[in-house]
């Protein structure tokens, strides 16, 4: 790489490629090298924002390439989800209609189905998965809008509690509940 072609990198930024070149005995010429990361970094940005295709089952995402697998009398049947359909003896399905077509009308497809998720080890069953979901989403903090509508239903709820409070003492203090004995006479 000559002075001319390296006017766009910092000389700090040079110097640390030219030495780590020289470190890993790299065949690469610095020209090489700045050309192999350009190309790396343009693929990585334009496939992150590529869509992430998969299939969406109400609250439970299932990631293109994700297996699920049922079990019915003792013999094993599968499904993979490609790109955004779950296909099953090579017909797109949705999970229900999978659980139907292997045991009959009658079946819950979150119970039957295990599903293994593209980076897991482990089949997970379909309603585990849900339940951690959901679990989740309890556990998220509230927006601004859901804490001040909580925050007012516990102030109304404060309000009617001490009106009641307030009410109810009034109403001790009236002539009707007193004793004939704790009323002053009013002689002046």
């Amino acid at each position: 790489m000559d002075a001319a072609h390296v006017d766009f990198i910092p000389p700090a930024v040079y110097a640390e490629l030219l030495s780590h070149l020289h470190k890993k005995h790299s065949t690469l010429s610095p020209t090489e090298a700045v050309a192999c990361a350009l190309r790396l970094w343009m693929a990585q940005s334009s496939a992150s924002r590529s869509p992430l295709r998969g299939y969406q089952w109400k609250e439970l995402f299932l990631p293109d390439t994700t297996c699920l697998r049922m079990t019915y009398k003792d013999i094993r049947f599968f499904a993979k989800v490609i790109d955004d359909d779950i296909v099953f003896r090579g017909h797109p399905v949705t999970p229900r209609k999978m659980a139907i077509d292997i045991a009959g009308d009658g079946r819950n497809a979150w119970r039957d189905l295990w599903v293994l998720l593209p980076d897991a080890r482990d089949w997970t069953n379909a309603a585990r998965l849900r339940a951690q979901i959901r679990q989740r989403l309890d556990q998220r903090p509230l927006s601004p809008a859901e804490a001040m509508n909580t925050t007012l239903n516990a102030a109304m709820l404060l309000i009617r509690h001490v009106d009641h409070q307030s009410t109810t003492i009034a109403e001790r203090r009236l002539p009707k509940h007193r004793r004939q004995s704790d009323l002053l006479d009013d002689d002046h």
